[in-house]
């Protein structure tokens, strides 16, 4: 292999700036503090960063990044005689950039030619490689220590020591009948992506077959769909719109407790619970800590009664059609009383009543108090002091977001959190029992520093590379 040239970038912004910088957290979250910091970018042989042409991986990091991106540092190196200190600094590297990319139209790709040789040299003690879409799989003796870098060529990473496992449980294959094959997702050439009416299409088809689903994913390659109860496999679609079709039942991707999650609190980790409404003219931001009222429940371990309550974080701030203002909030993590806190009732304050659930979201609309002041700018941090300007929403599909995308979120139980958005799809609500076309529309993203569900991070705003909320 000829020699490389490797190139380190300080961290770059992939969204919109804020209009001025933006407070940092008054305490900040230990998962924040475990981001990784550095962009590594590769280039190809014999190619230098004063002569990268327009599309390489440096240019367009200037343009992403809104400013000149200078390296950190730059060397050369034969990748095929890198020593094992070497390749464990690839490590501390959130995003490597290849001199190609494992992501094409929101589809993974392998490397061109099969040529394996340039990744396996990444990482200490590799034994293989493999893209089992939605992930680059490395496969290892022992997994490195975490945090592990987001991304790899575009894809997400991950390490095993098992080799032929599957870390993303698609399913069960169906071995049914093709359906919409007059459509082509697969193909990389093809001219139609995920939308509306293909979601549309595909529940229309369930309810034919008389098969009653709770929900439809599209993970840029193939189909995950969970029907409610279990089903003879020769009954479910094996390809749909040309793409494999994979199934798990309710019983078997059950939903989980919201409630549950909500009253945890967090073990061996910092957290934001700062109280930043101390004033009657606070300027408040998306991702400041919220709680429901108290209530009392049963504690089995204890066998006593408790008083408790629910903890959530605050989303972005809307405009009604007459211009009246209020912020998202996630409806599970309020009472009947509406009221909200903030941070909790034990320390804080109400600095806001629900006024509004939009139906089948799991959002509620909230009037603050009167004099509270709300911006949609996230909280900086000290590689990032600017924040990110929440602009507009936008649906979470293509030809808005494709998948592999880069996201974003910043809440008090992680701070700002990077995260790419793995699949996009839809949920047929429970009630729907007459007829009609409805579904919510949701998405499958992944973090650093982990991939679980956060506790208490329901109701933050995840924002995409141009500042819209998704």
């Amino acid at each position: 292999m000829s020699s490389h040239t490797v190139v380190n970038f300080s961290p770059q912004k992939i969204h919109a700036p804020a209009s001025v910088p933006s407070p940092l957290r008054t305490k900040q979250p230990t998962p924040e503090t475990l981001s990784l910091p550095f962009t590594t970018i590769i280039l190809s042989p014999k190619r230098s960063i004063s002569a990268t042409e327009t599309g390489s991986p440096v240019k367009k990091l200037k343009a992403t990044g809104g400013r000149d991106p200078s390296p950190d540092s730059s060397f050369e190196i034969d990748l095929t005689h890198t020593t094992h200190q070497t390749r464990t600094e690839f490590l501390h590297s959130k995003h490597i950039q290849l001199p190609y990319s494992l992501v094409e139209n929101g589809k993974a790709l392998s490397p061109p030619l099969g040529d394996w040789s340039l990744i396996i040299s990444l990482f200490p003690n590799t034994k293989g490689a493999e893209v089992m879409d939605p992930f680059l799989i490395i496969l290892v003796p022992t997994l490195p220590p975490k945090p592990w870098p987001l991304t790899v060529g575009g894809l997400p990473l991950r390490f095993t020591t098992e080799e032929y496992v599957d870390l993303f449980d698609r399913g069960r294959c169906g071995r049914g009948p093709k359906v919409m094959q007059e459509l082509d997702l697969h193909s990389m050439q093809r001219t139609i992506d995920i939308n509306d009416g293909i979601f549309e299409e595909v529940i229309e088809v369930f309810r034919k077959l008389n098969i009653p689903i709770r929900d439809i994913f599209w993970f840029g390659s193939f189909w995950q769909i969970t029907t409610i109860d279990a089903v003879d496999a020769k009954q479910l679609p094996w390809r749909i719109a040309n793409s494999a079709a994979f199934y798990l039942t309710v019983a078997e991707a059950p939903d989980g407790d919201p409630a549950a999650l909500r009253r945890k609190v967090p073990v061996g980790k910092d957290f934001d619970d700062t109280h930043y409404a101390t004033t009657p003219d606070a300027l408040l931001r998306p991702g400041i800590m919220l709680a429901s009222s108290k209530y009392t429940i049963f504690d089995p371990q204890n066998e006593q009664m408790e008083e408790v309550y629910d903890s959530t974080t605050s989303g972005i701030l809307v405009v009604d059609t007459e211009g009246e203002l209020f912020i998202t909030v996630a409806t599970h993590g309020f009472e009947q009383d509406g009221l909200v806190y903030h941070p909790n009732p034990a320390t804080g304050e109400v600095i806001g009543r629900i006024v509004e659930d939009l139906p089948h979201t799991d959002i509620s609309i909230v009037r603050l108090n009167a004099g509270l002041r709300y911006v949609n700018e996230t909280f900086g941090t000290s590689t990032d002091p600017e924040g990110t300007r929440v602009s507009g929403i936008t649906p979470p599909y293509p030809p808005h977001i494709k998948t592999y995308e880069l996201l974003e979120m910043n809440s008090p139980y992680t701070g700002k959190s990077e995260g790419q958005l793995l699949g996009t799809g839809i949920r047929i609500p429970d009630d729907d029992t007459n007829g009609k076309m409805r579904y919510i529309q949701h998405k499958w993203v992944c973090f650093e520093n982990g991939d679980e569900p956060v506790d208490g991070c329901c109701g933050t705003v995840l924002v995409d590379g141009q500042g819209r909320a998704l």
